[in-house]
């Protein structure tokens, strides 16, 4: 298994961070069938070929996860597309 951390700051309120948040889980969940389920400001996500936590801070969302042998092999990739959309929708 491989493991990616991703932070990222951000200036949002923080029920607006954890809304955008959510709208990210929500896509995880519609397209590749991800488990996510809240337990206070951390998101937990299960799914076969990953498990990880993200994790709603006042000024900074960290992502952590645990990469599968499946897609470890491209953990660049994931990582590049969790900081890419991590970006867009904490913006501004």
């Amino acid at each position: 298994m491989s493991h990616l951390s991703i932070r990222r700051p951000h200036a949002l309120k923080h029920a607006e961070a954890h809304r955008r948040i959510q709208h990210v889980a929500d896509r995880l969940s519609e397209r590749f069938g991800a488990a996510c389920r809240w337990e206070g400001d951390l998101l937990r996500i299960e799914h076969p070929n990953v498990n990880g936590t993200v994790r709603v801070g006042r000024d900074e969302i960290v992502v952590d996860a645990r990469l599968g042998f499946a897609l470890s092999m491209f953990r660049g990739r994931a990582e590049s597309e969790i900081a890419r959309i991590l970006d867009r929708e904490l913006a501004g």
